[in-house]
């Protein structure tokens, strides 16, 4: 078909499988290999077989020790089973960074500096530390240059930061170590390797050009392809049917199936939907003989090869254009990300990895949240009954709330510096807390090819003004601080959709520094200007742009202080994109 120009692509063609786990897709995804045909199939769990995570697991298991007498006892068929998969991936890793390669010298060292570990030592290394520092080597600098590398690479960084979370570890200590190596590998990673990870799948293209669609049949609801490849019509099918049995006593209304034919009802509906998701042409395939409920369709149709090939050849399969939905960016998730460093916007923005060291999005989250939460008390008549108890309380629900997110929590000093900012900013603008209108204010803008979103911290006013004020949790910079300027356009987009949503333009726009002592010291007042938001417009055209365009070049190194604080320095350093850290 595509050598006659029937289809112009290969994502016309669509194959349709009750599962897609390797033992059902694998024999399809081979042979279309074997011919150079490019699938595409994400939910084969086939996660754990890619090169990268192989080799990553390996280095893993030895720099923990899970080898050996490391393992303690395998029993089982799933234990052994991961123990032979790592067992191999030592021997892969072998062949990529065999001994004297920079990697084998150090994992040889931080295995040394584990097993050296005296009582109540510990190694300032969290276990994605060791993950973001393993990527500054080879194989894993040259895997990240191919974006599916990549991606897988980032999915075993959200693992690993969903284990920290989970068994609650901080730093290899001396008394955790042994926890940490069975946790990791005798549980968690045991788990998944049992149970099998899909590999990444793009939300913005879930159907890639240049590939053979792989779909369960579930999966292919609602879609349309011009070819339609439908499988597995020799599979024995589970059917809802027990399910039904048991809450049938508890339905409202009659049921509408009688028992003995669920099973063939829901086969009908199931092929019903993997039949009519052809547009043009309509392929069946069976490994032997389709089950008997099939037959008659089956024996009626033109069987391959014996198709009129010339009446197929004189076709011409039109693709079917996709739109796809405009894609949102917001002013401090994205843009300043990218424009504080392409780099960090690629991997932790773009690949989606989970930064290792993120103690200061916490205490920014801890501070906004918190004083957040006492401007809704203000709106609900609760001004005269707040406190610095019921602050504190507000607080500590705040910060356990956050320590069951994602983010990595900030230590005793940290929060204590986090709680006398909220509680200051309370004492210097009690007064000021009844021209409180609204808080947590989303903005949109559409522009032509995205949706630019925002939030505005807080909205103040009285006599029909408003004022616009968004919380900085820093001292504030020096005036020549460029980023002043950012935050500037920022806050001038802010106002002009604001002025469109309420008909009115602020009268202020404030940033207010919390880390700041004093009032007066702490807000930084700005003007409204229209020409700043035609020049923030463009800035932020552009800036999306790059970023539509995969443009993730550095071409100015961001600060020292920048570079110090992000998982990637390593990677950065071997690059020679900047001077390297001291370990």
């Amino acid at each position: 078909m595509k050598a006659n120009e029937i289809i112009q692509d290969y994502s016309q063609v669509a194959l349709l499988l009750h599962s897609v786990q390797s033992q059902h897709s694998g024999r399809y995804m081979d042979a279309l290999q074997r011919l150079g045909i490019p699938s595409y199939c994400p939910r084969a769990r086939e996660f754990f077989d890619n090169d990268e995570v192989i080799w990553m697991m390996a280095c893993l298991a030895l720099v923990f020790g899970w080898h050996g007498q490391g393992r303690g006892e395998i029993q089982g068929p799933a234990i052994s089973a991961f123990a032979n998969y790592v067992d191999r991936a030592f021997v892969s890793l072998a062949t990529k960074a065999g001994k004297g390669s920079p990697l084998s010298t150090q994992l040889q060292d931080w295995v040394k500096s584990i097993h050296a570990l005296q009582e109540g030592e510990s190694l300032d290394l969290r276990i994605p530390d060791f993950f973001y520092r393993l990527l500054a080597f080879e194989p894993f600098a040259s895997a990240l240059r191919d974006e599916n590398r990549a991606r897988s690479l980032a999915i075993l960084s959200q693992l690993l930061n969903t284990f920290q979370s989970y068994y609650h570890y901080t730093v290899i200590t001396h008394k955790n170590r042994e926890w940490v190596r069975r946790h990791l590998f005798n549980s968690f990673f045991r788990l998944l390797h049992e149970s099998g990870l899909n590999d990444y799948e793009d939300p913005d293209q879930p159907l890639p050009k240049g590939h053979v669609q792989i779909l369960t049949i579930h999966q292919s609801k609602g879609l349309e392809f011009p070819v339609v490849v439908v499988g597995s019509l020799d599979v024995n099918l589970r059917t809802a049917k027990q399910v039904d049995l048991l809450l049938s006593p508890y339905y409202h209304r009659a049921v509408l199936e009688p028992a003995n034919r669920i099973t063939g009802f829901d086969r009908m509906r199931l092929h019903y939907v993997a039949f009519s998701r052809a547009a043009k042409l309509l392929v069946l395939t069976c490994n032997s003989q389709p089950k008997d409920y099939f037959r008659e369709i089956w024996e009626g149709l033109p069987q391959w090869p014996h198709v009129q090939r010339d009446l197929l050849a004189a076709q011409k399969f039109d693709p079917k254009e996709r739109h796809p939905v405009k894609k949102r960016y917001s002013f401090t998730g994205d843009l300043r990300v990218y424009e504080t460093c392409p780099r960090q916007y690629q991997y932790y923005r773009h690949y989606d990895f989970t930064p290792s060291r993120s103690a200061v999005i916490f205490f920014g989250l801890l501070v906004h949240q918190t004083i957040e939460e006492i401007h809704r008390l203000v709106l609900d008549g609760e001004l005269d009954r707040i406190d610095d108890s019921r602050i504190s309380d507000l607080f500590e629900k705040t910060f356990r709330f956050l320590c069951l997110s994602d983010v990595r929590p900030i230590g005793p000093a940290a929060k204590d510096n986090a709680l006398s900012q909220v509680l200051n900013y309370f004492h210097q603008n009690q007064d000021a807390m009844s021209r409180v209108k609204e808080t947590e204010v989303d903005v949109s803008l559409e522009k032509d090819g995205y949706i630019l979103t925002g939030k505005v911290d807080l909205l103040m006013g009285d006599d029909g003004k408003l004022e616009l004020l968004d919380f900085k949790t820093s001292e504030r910079p020096d005036p020549s601080d460029p980023i002043i300027e950012v935050y500037e356009k920022q806050l001038c987009t802010y106002a002009h959709i604001l002025e469109s949503r309420y008909g009115k333009r602020p009268e202020r726009l404030l940033l207010y520094w919390t880390a700041e002592g004093n009032r007066s010291d702490a807000i930084m007042q700005f003007a409204y200007s229209p020409s700043q938001v035609d020049a923030a417009g463009s800035d932020f055209d552009e800036v999306v742009a790059k970023i539509q365009n995969r443009d993730f070049n550095i071409v100015h190194v961001p600060a020292r202080k920048v570079c110090k604080e992000c998982d990637l320095k390593g990677l950065c350093a071997s690059e020679k994109l900047i001077k390297p850290f001291p370990n």
